[in-house]
């Protein structure tokens, strides 16, 4: 759809408020109701209470101020009544002036039922808020409340929300990272901090690692599962916002330090550090808040790979797995996160003006050992990578609020952005050839086997290559948007307010790769004749005397920079980690390695390598239209009708290229058939939705909602990118024609709320997913017409048959299903100290099914009888399965204790296998991780008014992450062990 249809289609709404307007001249012939709701003993604001006009259907929940609005009150004594759940409800009667708005202010206190006191304790504070604020959402919606946040932190967001209904979490060295919702991958659902949109922060997908923010600058997160058409609509599992502390009234300080223990690495230095100061100022109209984070943790683990080949039993004919790669890796890594945020609000008449920007950097510095022993090539590989990365992420706004009764309006711009720098990756690789094993393997040949039946040789072993990686990547986002809502009041029993907005994004995104170095360096070499890399290093390294080590031997033997690092404890003690290099050595000779491209010049060893630097580069721009129309319409006491429509145009523009590598004589020379690609895409799409909320009694609630959604492609699936590697056996190509997929979804959420049960939710829900972008391979042949969108010349596969890797929009539908249950509760109701247990169980299942469409080139019709020549075909080869990172059983129980001071929070989450990869056509090379369980414990001890110690247990049981080939056990193809963690520090509040 054109720009032009955006501007008509927002005209129609202009003419559409302004009519809205002429009825409000005639509607509102009334009064209104306005003020703040507040906690009696602290002051503090409640956020999700209830104010409601007795007897009709107005009402207003307060917002993240305690704030509350109520319009079209008509003229008279009216009763007033203000709930909250753990409160006592307030009932006064007030008196309604036609055109005029009453300002009140309501203050609640503590329940007493039955005679019993009901003590909000720390913990039970949090899950008040909790309550309300999911109980007062307009959609199904689960909160992590700023108090629970406050009280007893987790290490970063991702911990936080990992903890809530259908969550599932990715993990790096221990940490989470990344969250599944209901099963949907991460790049599946969207992220934002205070309504803005955070940008991606990898290089293959839109996800964002939530283990950049910090959740001690946060005053509670929200994860939505089903859409309003007033939100971005590219979310099949949900959106999460995460909501920056406001400056609350008077002057206030909060800081925290903490020390923590890795046991697996003996590690002393994690540290954590954070701290906000607030105040306000000008008759408290104008707020301001600080916040800051520094901190340091060991994020090392131990990791096990395995890859596994198909092959037929000899006796049976079935199709089996072997072993085909053994992978031992140890991760020494040090994470360090530093950021902070500031928050003004300036309070006009009816609204505020805010401003608030959000940084934060995550440095990472690892060293890799690596062992891997390829079976089928008899090749043992010892490899060491050094990372050194730095990721900053940035959220920035100016906003503006007023709710002048007859209309509400808002109004943003924003600016975000991500970047990503690796100013120098190294990576080094020895390597054993022939004769490795000294038996063959089978079927029952189990991973662990392997290591004592290798032939280790390390005096044949010698260095194969030295690569030196730099990555930029980055993205922003400047996005504005307006949204305007009008009341309605036709009758006491059919109010609401009719709302409609627009919003522009404009995205532009750079990916850029360098690889240099050299490969091939176990060749070419022999008695006093050096190879050409030795050569020109041997000038540089006279002390390393090359000319007699390699002209003997024809090789950089790996004894040469040996190492005697080694450890006990790698894998738990279930491999040993081998034999292991220097990293100085190999840093001094890639620094000679990079001194022959100033000598040497065009004819140095010190080369680019094509696939390396060109496979990933791309850059490209993402400009978004939408608009939207919606109601919130209430009938009667009890029913909430929510309909709207959603419309949203994007337009894509990204630049590749298309290239041969070439290599000669292990020397990577420039590619050929080079072209510069670019790729323009336009997309449209109406996306209806409705939700219905039904209240027929005050402990019950029931939601409906019919959404649809969309996900757009990745930019390494889309950005315009082929080649073909230097042996013309394999062809890497994006698909420039694919389209967003898109997910009808239909949810039900049932809640029932007794003050000695708790909150009881019980949320089914069902999805049907079209176009889901797959990964698809096949030989490519003459015969055989090439998929549309992969830019590949036909040159490159006349003659010969190499393999092409791309991406397809699946042409069948994939169906997701699956139910939640939570239990909200606290046993305020029991004797003496009990009092204080406090409860948060929930329980998700999840199945999901889709035909994955495949191709296999086979042959056709005989075209030549003598000899017999066959016409090769495309048939498509499906099969089912079920959807990549979706387990199907999530358990996450927590249960916290505070008794006067003290507090403590134990927590269990469980998780069953969740399907890592799935193999387009054969179900038997499908990985699957392992089940998953472990346990967490948090304290928290208050030593004096102000003062007060911290800590946190993690991973208690030393769970690892594990996975298997064909989800049979006996195949293990990860395993990653991190270990214990523990961090104990104190935190002042003022």
């Amino acid at each position: 759809m054109k720009t032009s249809t955006f501007y008509n289609f927002c005209s129609k709404l202009i003419i559409f408020i302004l009519i809205i307007f002429g009825f409000n001249e005639i509607l509102f012939a009334a009064g209104g109701l306005r003020g703040r709701v507040f906690d009696k003993a602290t002051n503090e604001p409640l956020i999700g209470a209830n104010v409601i006009v007795q007897g009709t259907s107005l009402g207003s929940a307060t917002d993240l101020e305690g704030r509350y609005s109520i319009v079209g009150i008509p003229a008279g004594k009216h009763t007033i009544v203000v709930s909250y759940i753990g409160y006592r409800q307030v009932t006064t009667e007030i008196e309604i002036i036609d055109n005029k708005t009453v300002q009140q202010d309501f203050y609640l206190e503590f329940i007493t039922i039955e005679g019993e006191t009901v003590v909000i304790t720390a913990q039970v504070e949090g899950q008040v808020q909790a309550i309300n604020q999911q109980l007062s959402s307009n959609t199904i919606a689960n909160v992590v409340s700023g108090a629970r946040i406050k009280e007893l932190p987790d290490v970063n967001a991702a911990e936080s929300i990992g903890r809530l209904p259908g969550v599932s979490i990715q993990r790096y060295g221990g940490e989470a990272t990344k969250v599944a919702i209901r099963g949907l991958s991460p790049k599946y659902n969207t992220v934002t901090v205070n309504g803005i949109r955070v940008p991606a922060t990898g290089s293959d997908d839109r996800s964002v690692d939530l283990s950049l923010i910090s959740s001690n600058m946060l005053d509670g997160i929200e994860l939505k599962k089903a859409l309003t058409p007033d939100m971005d609509a590219d979310a099949f599992g949900g959106s999460v916002d995460l909501k920056l502390k406001e400056a609350p009234k008077g002057w206030s300080a909060n800081f925290m330090a903490q020390g923590g223990y890795n046991k697996m690495q003996s590690y002393y230095g994690n540290y954590n550090l954070n701290g906000s100061i607030s105040n306000r100022f000008m008759d408290d109209n104008l707020g301001i808040i600080l916040n800051f984070n520094a901190d340091n943790y060991d994020r090392s683990a131990d990791k096990f790979s395995a890859d596994y080949q198909l092959s037929t039993d000899a006796k049976t004919g079935d199709q089996i797995i072997l072993i085909s790669n053994l992978g031992l890796r140890e991760e020494s890594v040090i994470r360090k996160r530093s950021g902070g945020s500031i928050v003004l609000d300036y309070r006009i008449p009816y609204g505020k003006v805010t401003a608030n920007s959000f940084y934060n950097q995550l440095k990472s510095d690892a060293l890799y050992r690596i062992d891997n022993t390829s079976i089928p090539d008899q090749r043992h590989y010892y490899d060491m990578e050094r990372h050194n990365s730095t990721t900053s992420i940035f959220t920035g706004a100016i906003s503006m609020e007023q709710d002048l009764s007859w209309i509400r309006y808002d109004l943003s711009i924003a600016r975000s952005y991500t970047k990503t720098e690796n100013p120098e990756d190294f990576r080094w690789r020895f390597a054993q050839e022939g004769n490795v094993l000294t038996q063959s393997i089978n079927q029952n040949t189990h991973p662990s086997e392997i290591p004592d039946i290798i032939n280790i040789d390390t005096a044949s072993t010698r260095l194969q290559y030295i690569w030196v990686d730099k990555i930029n990547r980055d993205e922003n986002i400047t996005s504005t948007q307006f949204n305007v809502e009008i009341p309605f009041n036709f009758s006491k029993n059919f109010t609401g307010y009719i709302k409609t907005g627009a919003k522009f994004k404009w995205l532009d995104r750079m990916n850029d790769i360098t690889q240099n170095g050299r490969a091939g360096l176990e060749y070419g070499s022999g008695a006093n004749n050096l190879s050409e890399p030795f050569e020109q290093l041997a000038e540089i390294l006279p002390e390393w005397n090359l000319e007699e080590l390699v002209g003997t031997e024809g090789y950089l033997p790996i004894t040469f920079v040996k190492d005697n690092y080694t450890r006990d404890n790698f894998l738990n003690g279930e491999y040993d980690l081998g034999y292991t290099f220097s990293e100085a050595k190999m840093i001094e000779l890639t620094r000679a390695l990079q001194k022959t491209l100033e000598l040497y010049g065009t004819d140095a060893a010190y080369r680019t390598n094509s696939i390396g630097s060109l496979g990933q580069d791309y850059d490209g721009i993402e400009h978004y239209q939408a608009a939207y129309i919606m109601a919130e319409i209430n009938i009667g006491k009890y029913i909430t009708l929510i309909p709207g429509v959603r419309w949203e145009n994007e337009y894509t523009k990204y630049n590749g290229q298309r290239f041969r590598e070439i290599i000669s004589a292990w020397e990577d020379r420039p590619p050929t058939d080079f072209e510069e690609l670019t790729n323009v895409r336009t997309n449209t799409f109406w996306l209806p939705m409705v939700h219905l909320k039904y209240k027929p009694y005050d402990w019950l609630q029931i939601r409906l909602a019919r959404t649809e959604t969309i996900t757009r492609p990745d930019y390494i699936q889309y950005a315009p990118i082929t080649s073909i590697d230097g042996f013309n056996s394999t062809v890497r190509a994006n698909n420039a024609l694919l389209k967003p997929a898109r997910s009808i979804n239909y949810d039900l959420s049932v809640a029932v709320y007794e003050n000695y049960v708790g909150l009881f939710t019980i949320s089914p829900f069902y999805k049907t997913i079209h176009d889901l972008i797959i990964p698809i391979n096949y030989k490519l042949h003459p015969d055989v017409p090439l998929l549309p969108g992969t830019n590949v010349p036909a040159s490159w596969y006349s003659g010969q048959s190499p393999t092409i890797y791309t991406y397809i929009n699946n042409p069948y539908k994939a169906t997701y299903k699956g139910i939640e249950l939570e239990w909200q509760t606290n046993f305020w109701y029991l004797p003496s100290v009990f009092k204080g247990l406090v409860m948060n169980i929930n329980y998700t299942y999840i199945e999901s099914n889709t035909t994955y469409q495949g191709y296999v080139l086979t042959k056709g019709e005989k075209i030549k009888d003598r000899p017999p020549v066959y016409r090769m075909v495309l048939k498509d080869s499906l099969r089912t399965g079920r959807m990549p990172d979706q387990p199907q059983h999530i358990l996450n129980f927590m249960i916290g204790y505070d008794y006067k001071d003290f507090s403590i929070r134990f927590s269990y989450l469980f998780q069953t296998d969740i399907s890592t990869y799935i193999h387009p056509t054969i179900s038997l090379l499908d990985t699957y991780s392992g089940e998953y369980g472990r346990f967490d414990i948090s304290i928290r001890q208050k030593i004096t008014k102000n003062f007060e110690a911290i800590a946190n247990f993690n991973n208690i049981n030393n769970r690892a992450d594990r996975s298997f080939r064909g989800s049979a056990v006996n195949n293990p193809s990860y395993t990653e062990y991190y270990g214990f963690t523990m961090d104990v520090g104190l935190r002042y509040r003022l």
